[in-house]
């Protein structure tokens, strides 16, 4: 269906090239992202690895005419320092895998339309967002972000909304040697029940029609969410459950058929927060719970034991049992004015078994600078328990600086 030029010099030059009025309301707006970062990785059974890059998002968001919108948006990458990590790309296996390499692509090209303020429709390489990124969404932990090619229609009325998707391709990243062909169909629908509770239904048709692809991991997932928010006393709880079952579909030669639930809450006054989840994810011994248009690092720990090539969990099934906290504040230093601290613990087991995979300490400290400049410090470290499907031990920190606008 489509396949979008990647001539992305051509549309940072002209991006570049608009005047300083491209701020204001009529000539549009300028987007600009830009984020520097150090990582470093120990693994067990590989080098100990370290990668500096530097990646900025450059783009312009047309004014409305018509009820036509334009956005268009290049993403370069750019690898710093020496080549000590396993990109996926530069050859270098004996490393941990840091997966960020120079690229330049288009990251979004897409036009709108909009036939009233109940009815959109979006074409071209766009974002996708849908329920918290589990099964469909646009990661951008990695530098090169994950977009997609694809038509969307969205539509509201009176407390309803519905979000229908043709999706015919993932760019993953990085470059364009990971990206997967696609001939999806995803349907979203929600209704705010009122102001402490939102219901969402879904039904995602995932074909991986790409011979590159895990197409095994084709699958059709259904299922309902709930999601919102109380007043507890001064302090405020929100809360996040959701339950799926997915079975294969579309060019998946496996047989399957898998539960999946999550259950999120969240206490939050005076500046701190307390967390407690819970996720399963059902396995058969063959087959888990496929997540192909999904995020990865944002479950079951940032140091990705779990997550990688469409999948979130073992063979086995996952239980990820998860507890932690943050607190942030403010401050009149003139070159700070905000920071935050927080931690989270996760005990892992196998569904189907409940054998021992480890457990996983994460960690983070946050501090807002002047102009829209953010410095985060954060750490993560996984060690296996006794079932021998526990990932290899490892440690990662990361130093990141961003700005945008």
């Amino acid at each position: 269906m489509m396949r979008l030029t990647r001539n992305t010099a051509t549309v940072l030059l002209a991006t570049a090239a608009m005047p300083a009025a491209a701020a204001d309301d009529e000539a549009g707006t300028i987007l600009l992202d830009i984020r520097a970062r150090y990582e470093a990785v120990e693994q067990d059974g590989k080098l100990d690895a370290e990668a500096a890059t530097l990646r900025t998002r450059l783009g312009w968001q047309s004014p409305q005419w018509a009820g036509f919108t334009v956005l268009l948006e290049g993403e370069s990458v750019i690898a710093l320092g020496s080549d000590t990590y396993n990109s996926g790309l530069n050859g270098q296996t004996a490393y941990a895998s840091i997966k960020d390499d120079d690229v330049t692509e288009l990251n979004r090209l897409q036009v709108s339309y909009a036939a009233s303020e109940h009815a959109r429709i979006t074409v071209g390489r766009q974002l996708l967002s849908f329920d918290g990124n589990r099964f469909v969404g646009s990661p951008s932990w990695r530098q090169d972000r994950n977009s997609h090619d694809a038509v969307r229609v969205d539509l509201s009325q009176d407390g309803w909304r519905a979000s229908y998707v043709y999706h015919d391709r993932v760019l993953r990243g990085p470059g364009d040697d990971f990206d997967w062909d696609s001939d999806s169909h995803l349907v979203n629908l929600g209704y705010t029940i009122n102001d402490s509770a939102e219901l969402t239904g879904f039904a995602y048709f995932i074909d991986l029609t790409d011979p590159a692809a895990p197409q095994d991991r084709s699958n059709m997932t259904w299922g309902g969410r709930l999601t919102g928010s109380v007043p507890l006393g001064e302090a405020r709880l929100s809360y996040a459950a959701m339950l799926a079952r997915q079975s294969d579909y579309g060019s998946s030669t496996a047989d399957f058929e898998l539960g999946f639930a999550s259950f999120d809450v969240r206490v939050s006054g005076a500046g701190g927060t307390l967390l407690f989840g819970y996720d399963v994810l059902d396995g058969d011994g063959s087959n888990t719970i496929a997540t192909p248009l999904g995020s990865g690092h944002s479950f079951h720990g940032w140091a990705d034991a779990f997550s990688g090539g469409g999948a979130q969990s073992t063979v086995d099934g996952l239980e990820d049992l998860r507890f932690g906290g943050s607190y942030e504040g403010t401050l009149e230093a003139g070159f700070l004015s905000g920071w935050e601290i927080g931690a989270v613990h996760r005990d892992f087991s196998s569904q189907r078994n409940g054998d021992d995979l480890g457990r996983e300490w994460d960690a983070w400290l946050n501090f807002d600078l002047p102009g829209n400049v953010g410095l985060s410090f954060q750490f993560a470290d996984y060690r296996g328990g006794s079932s021998p499907l526990s990932p290899a031990d490892r440690t990662k920190q990361w130093v990141v600086l961003t700005y945008s606008r």
